[in-house]
């Protein structure tokens, strides 16, 4: 398996567990996704150059996500 698709199953997985801690009201749940979210897409953003642009953006826009939840949007 490639590496850049484990990259993107880690973060389809992380977006899966956030969702599911924000509709069940689990906290826990809704941290380890955050967690997750944060660790794969900071390794994305370091190994830039070697990702496609498509999985770049999406790190991105993860981190967004972590950010507003930080603040509690």
């Amino acid at each position: 398996m490639d590496r850049r698709q484990i990259t993107n199953y880690v973060n389809f997985a992380a977006l899966i567990c956030y969702i599911l801690g924000r509709i069940l009201s689990m906290g826990v749940l809704c941290w380890i996704g955050l967690a997750i979210m944060t660790l794969s897409s900071i390794w994305t953003l370091i190994h830039w150059k070697e990702n496609d642009k498509l999985s770049n953006y999406i790190s991105i826009a993860f981190l967004i996500l972590v950010g507003l939840s930080f603040i509690g949007l």
